[in-house]
């Protein structure tokens, strides 16, 4: 075997020649140093499927050979007391192995971090360290890197590639603890000058070649040296992915262009991997083109090994028309199979010859790899700095070396030329059928006649060692995720994912699969890879209109469109005391998820299932939304048909409006109910306008039928006047108030009563009650007609005068309400167990399911360009965390997910905190209860535990750069001062604010600055009630409530003059100082204080001046009246006195507060009180009650008078504006909103500020006599 006579010229160079043995033998160490040029031998040990160097580890240096590995950047080396180094059977660690102990520079920097997982189900964990390192007589003192103490893998690997793809420290998950790489490191002290290396392996048969680092070598390739471009993965550069754009073959024969659906292509050039891998369709070509034939025993293409001598050859063309072509031959595609007697074929074209594996292969999604097999007939250069590629044809069995460095850190590849019309690499060729001209020049046989694939069985010998197909692979994800498919503690397995039509199969007596490995570090290669595909090929499909969504209906399989049409995620929302809770325990009952039904305030003293709260059940009112899911059995057409719906029940009361918002915020419908007698109430106002902020559709549903004075037809018209959306009613009642006993239904014509014990018998009749007959042809009439407003088909069917059929009405409905412009309109009694049964019905029938609703996200990457997200499992997850609630087993994250699907132990990314999280739970929520789930699919709405967020964070599996808008917080109304009765109890007072204010967005905290009280804030009085409670009854605080102090400020008036002394005798050196000057309004700046001295003479010299700056400043901190801070105030200090002995700064600083606070009343001095702009939002009628509200509280400054409401604008006192919020409600039945913001300060009135000023001397004097 010959090898190259390589010399390494100039400085600042590392290079390594490359070996190859087989079979495999002990590596031979021979490092060599010339200059500042460094070279290691590397040995292709094909055994173990990559290259292996030797190098040094520790003080003193401890022998190792590591694999070496262009697309990884971990290092990582076996401890010398894992068990698999001291399996003296199974040989050991062979190729070495490191003692820490024998190390004096040994030193850990993340313990029990290293943590690396291959998909053949070993792995390696242990802790981060630092040591020497010595490669090729090059050595780094500094290199951090892991140490595999529990590891089944015998040898280490040294990773060469990016930084960022993988080499994390500990579990920040943040790139900025990516530690250096080799290339890097080698950089930071100086051996070579750029992040860059050559890679030339030559040719199989010579198995020689060399890595250089910091350059290239000009002998070592032919032609031109063409620079393309590397793809980023997500505008990070982790992986070496280029653009393939053609690929033809020739031979003797004749020439084919091939070509694949998936052009262009984007390829990883990885030397840590042995075979190629492409497309099917153009895999299939390849093979076509060749005769290889599939061997199910192998899962891999074989040929005939005699097929190495053939004259063949293929042309890999990249980045477009003009980009490089390089020509590999079939003696470096033909490659032995095991490391003996190979297999022969048993049957077919190829009966009785040696089998060898062809080194083109296919797999079934981007990104798609270049491994050895093209890599040996091409001379690469890996440029990490300015992301680009060089390549050119290999010059095979050089003996000539001419190394040109890199000059400069940022400095081009040297004698490369960039490609031009790179841009032209995204456009897609004609996919065509070759003619296969080139087919039998490859084999020379050309009267054979071709076998389909699959034809020739295997005859195997036993026990052969086979050769490893591959080692380290980045490229294993699920279709289009762009996320590894594996988890730190679970490593799915996968085989390599090959499969061709079969027509004859037989029972292998050897099976063997390729295996694809991958690290479980924290920047997953997977994702790079994925999210490189997407800047080639997604962008491609966007363009082409692929991500449509008709295209991805198109393409959705007929079991996953069934499986979203009956999928249902609705919400309860109604006013206070409407029957929203009640209405849900009778779903769960009818639905079969509860046995029995319990009562809001039932005597029992259970209580419904979804208030789960000891709070809700005592008071009878929801306090916290609750979550849920029930299975309907629906009938259609003479078929039962099941249908999922996930129920969200909301609380009726606006001080807890919050949970309202965030279930309308993920919710593709809602049933909004109101009460029978009350009609459209204050809260269902709210309601309305939450659902609309959303674009909600909902159906209504008129509750407590069965009530004195029930009227169903007054809220119907109250929706359409008072919420402005059309409205019809789709059932009118059998009876009323006491004798309700049904509905009949308008749309088919029909009555429906309920029998037996709850209601559980439905009973349906085409008989209609003769007294209801007329109005029910009425009702129906009616129906039609606000049909024909909102709806195009009903309105032409209502013009030409034809009768609509059911199936028309109803879908008109459905179209409608998912449309937002129509609500229809039920009626029931959920106390009673009366029509329910048939708004369930409804909700299948009416509400959309995921895919009719269109929910957008935004997309990063264009400046928050909208874009549709799709409920299709296969697609990318995109994911919406709404609610964050504690429990005992830690933080509970209720999710929706939007797009793809998401596994138990799958890794996710925060889209706000770019933080990676792994999902160790999944749950579906029944009220407080749990169900544990393994998978759950596009469109539903899931629990996770484990997961660090804030409310409205946006998930994705890091293969798209998208976010989702939050939901609207509304603010804050009212504010108390809390603190705990004992100071004990301050941790739990901390812990249980902490939690509340996660969980809910509209409660607050702060500590005020001035009074040093803690301030919570809220939606109303009930709703810090509530928390108040909770603090007393969850965590056993007991804590004391008021007012909070209001931030007052204190000013002067006027111009005072002072002539203060300060003089204090106290047995040693004394105190003495002298001021004179006056004070007075700060003309300037009314808000801000001014120090100035205008001593002449020397009388007061500067180092005391800038004492009584200090002075005056510490006085303004801490006003005289009420020690609040002053402001505009301006105090100038004109001339004074000083003592030989006894003047100091002290003496002066005091000189001048003392001054200040003796002529502050002579100044005008006066209470400032804060005015706050007060908004204030109300229907017209309540116009009147207002103004005598407000004329109370401030001035009124505006009044803006509308149809329907109108808006007052008001300067009022902070002071009077505590507990506004019950009044406001009080004066407008719960139907006027307010806010507040700081206007400016203004003097307090007189009879005020002698109370406050009394108060504050009050409290002086009880603190002195304490």
């Amino acid at each position: 075997m010959k090898g190259p006579a390589v010399v390494m010229v100039g400085s600042l160079l590392a290079g390594w020649d490359i070996h190859k043995r087989q079979p495999p033998q002990e590596v031979a160490h021979r490092p060599r140093k010339r200059a500042t040029t460094y070279d290691e031998t590397i040995t292709n040990e094909e055994t173990r499927g990559g290259y292996f160097a030797n190098c040094k580890l520790g003080t003193p240096g401890q022998d190792l050979t590591l694999q070496l590995d262009t697309g990884s950047s971990d290092i990582w080396v076996p401890d010398s007391v894992a068990k698999v180094c001291r399996d003296a059977r199974n040989g050991g660690c062979s190729l070495g192995s490191f003692n820490p102990g024998d190390s004096s520079t040994y030193q850990v920097v993340g313990k029990g971090d290293f943590d690396i997982s291959y998909l053949d189900r070993s792995s390696a964990t242990g802790d981060y360290f630092s040591d020497v390192f010595t490669i090729g007589g090059a050595t780094l003192q500094n290199m951090t890197m892991g140490l595999g103490i529990q590891t089944d893998i015998a040898y280490g690997l040294v990773g060469v590639g990016y930084a960022l793809n993988e080499a994390i420290v500990g579990n920040t998950q943040s790139a900025s603890s990516a530690y250096p790489n080799l290339p890097l490191n080698m950089v930071k002290e100086g051996l070579i000058h750029t992040v860059a290396y050559s890679l030339w392996l030559n040719d199989l048969d010579a198995s020689s070649g060399s890595i250089l680092f910091g350059g290239i070598d000009t002998e070592k390739y032919v032609g031109n040296l063409a620079r393309i471009n590397i793809y980023p993965t997500q505008r990070l550069y982790t992986a070496f992915i280029v653009a393939l754009t053609s690929l033809e073959a020739s031979s003797p024969s004749g020439s084919d262009t091939l070509t694949s659906r998936e052009f262009p292509i984007p390829v990883v050039l990885d030397s840590g991997t042995t075979l190629s891998y492409l497309p099917i369709d153009l895999a299939m070509q390849v093979w076509k083109e060749v005769g290889a034939v599939y061997s199910s025993e192998f899962q891999l293409a074989l040929v005939p090994c005699s097929l190495g001598t053939s004259q063949g050859k293929f042309a890999f063309g990249f980045a477009g028309p003009d980009g490089p072509k390089i020509n590999v031959s079939m003696d470096e595609l033909v490659l032995d199979l095991t490391t003996d007697t190979p297999p022969v074929f048993g049957n077919g074209r190829y009966s009785g010859q040696a089998a060898c594996k062809f080194g083109i292969q296919n797999f079934t999604s981007a990104p798609y790899l270049l491994g050895d097999t093209f890599l040996r007939s091409a001379y690469v250069v890996y440029d990490l700095v300015n992301n680009q590629i060089g390549i050119a044809a290999t010059d095979f069995n050089s003996t000539k070396s001419n190394i040109v460095p890199f000059p400069s850190a940022s400095a081009e590849i040297p004698s490369a030329t960039p490609v031009p019309n790179q841009a032209q690499a995204t456009v897609q060729p004609a996919v065509t059928t070759p003619a296969y001209a080139a087919s039998a020049g490859f084999t020379d046989i050309r009267d054979w006649k071709r076998a389909p694939f699959g034809a020739s069985h295997l005859q195997l010998y036993h026990s052969l060692p086979l050769l490893s197909v591959m080692r380290v692979i980045r490229a294993v994800a699920t279709l289009n995720s762009g996320r590894a498919a594996a988890a730190r503690n679970g490593v799915r397995y996968y085989s390599l994912g090959c499969r061709v039509a079969m027509n004859a199969a037989a029972a292998p007596t050897l099976r063997w699969t390729a295996r694809r490995h991958f690290s479980g570090s924290s920047i997953s290669r997977a994702a790079a890879l994925s999210a490189a595909e997407l800047a080639l090929k997604q962008a491609k499909e966007m363009a082409q209109a692929n991500m449509t969504p008709e295209a991805v209906a198109a393409r959705m399989s007929p079991e996953e469109k069934k499986r979203l049409s009956q999928v249902r995620n609705i919400g309860i929302a109604a006013h206070i005391d409407s029957g929203k809770t009640t209405v849900t325990e009778r779903i769960l009952f009818y639905t079969g998820r509860v046995k029995a039904i319990h009562e809001v305030r039932g005597r029992d003293g259970v209580g419904a299932k979804m208030d789960s709260m000891e709070l809700e059940r005592e008071r009878g009112i929801t306090i916290q939304s609750a979550a849920t899911f029930a299975d309907w059995r629906k009938k259609e057409d003479g078929q039962e048909e099941t249908y999922h719906i996930n129920i969200i029940d909301t609380p009726g009361h606006i001080d807890f409006t919050i949970e309202v918002e965030r279930a309308m915020r993920v919710l593709d419908g809602a049933v909004m109910v109101l009460c029978a007698v009350s009609g459209v109430q204050s809260q269902t106002i709210t309601v309305d306008r939450q659902m609309k902020r959303y674009n909600v559709p909902r159906i209504s549903f008129v509750n407590k039928m069965d009530r004195m004075g029930a009227n169903p037809f007054k809220a119907v018209e109250q929706i359409n006047s008072k919420l402005k959306i059309a409205a019809a009613a789709i059932q009118i009642p059998i009876g009323s108030e006491k004798e309700f006993e049904g509905v009949v239904d308008l749309v088919e014509m029909k009555a429906i009563r309920n029998d037996g014990q709850r209601g559980v018998n439905v009973k349906v009749s085409k008989e209609i009650p003769a007294e209801l007959k007329e109005l029910a042809e009425q009702k129906r009439q009616e129906l039609i007609e606000k049909l024909a407003d909102v709806d195009d088909e009903m309105a032409e069917l209502f013009l030409d005068e034809q009768v609509p059929t059911t199936a028309q009405i109803k879908a008109a409905i459905r179209r409608a309400t998912i449309a937002l412009k129509f609500t229809p309109v039920l009626m029931g009694s959920a106390i009673a167990d009366k029509a329910v049964q048939p708004m369930l019905d409804a909700v299948c029938d009416y509400l959309p399911n995921p895919a009719d609703v269109q929910n957008t996200g935004l997309d990063k990457s264009k400046q928050e360009a909208p874009v549709q997200l799709i409920p299709y499992n296969s697609l990318p997850f995109v994911g919406l965390a709404f609610k964050l609630e504690e429990n005992p087993y830690g933080q509970l994250t209720y999710m929706r997910v939007y797009q793809g699907s998401l596994k138990k132990g799958q890794y996710l990314f925060n889209s706000r905190s770019d933080k990676k999280v792994r999902i160790p739970r999944i749950v579906r929520m029944h009220s407080n209860e749990m169900e544990d789930i393994a998978e759950i699919g596009a469109g539903e709405i899931c629990a996770v535990f484990g997961v660090d967020c804030a409310s409205g964070d946006t998930f994705t599996d890091g293969g798209l750069p998208y976010t989702l808008s939050s939901m609207y917080v509304p603010d804050a109304v009212m504010s108390l001062s809390i603190k705990p009765k004992r100071s004990s109890d301050a941790d739990a007072f901390s812990k249980a604010m902490n939690r509340f204010m996660r969980e809910d967005p509209t409660f607050r905290l702060h500590v005020d600055e001035e009074s040093e009280e803690t301030i919570i804030s809220g939606m109303g009085e009930l709703h810090l009630e509530i928390y108040v409670e909770r603090l007393r009854r969850e965590y056993k605080v007991e804590c004391e409530t008021g007012q909070p102090r209001v931030s007052y400020r204190e000013t002067i008036s006027q111009r005072a003059d002072f002539d203060y002394l300060f003089k204090r005798q106290t047995g040693g050196p004394g105190d003495y100082a002298r001021v004179v000057g006056f004070i007075e309004p700060n003309p300037h700046h009314p808000e801000e204080n001014h120090f100035e001295t205008r001593v002449v003479g020397g009388n007061i010299p500067d180092k005391f001046l800038g004492a009584c700056g200090k002075g005056f400043q510490e006085i303004c901190n801490k006003g005289p009246l009420l020690g609040h801070k002053v402001i505009g105030a301006s105090m100038v200090i004109t001339d004074g006195a000083t003592h030989v002995t006894d003047s100091s700064d002290y003496a002066f600083n005091l000189a001048a507060q003392m001054a200040f606070r003796k002529v502050f009343p002579d100044a005008g001095g006066q209470v400032l009180e804060p005015l706050m702009k007060t908004t204030i939002t109300a229907p017209v009628e309540f116009q009147g009650n207002l103004l005598l509200l407000m004329n109370k509280r401030g001035t009124i400054v505006d009044t803006d008078v509308g149809a329907d409401d109108f808006t007052m604008i008001a300067e009022c006192s902070l002071n009077a504006m505590f507990g506004f919020s019950t009044h406001l409600r009080a004066a407008t039945q719960g139907k006027g909103d307010f806010s507040m913001e700081f206007s400016h300060y203004a003097p307090a009135p007189p009879h005020l500020q002698k109370e406050l000023v009394a108060k504050h001397e009050a409290d002086l004097a009880a603190k002195r006599t304490k």
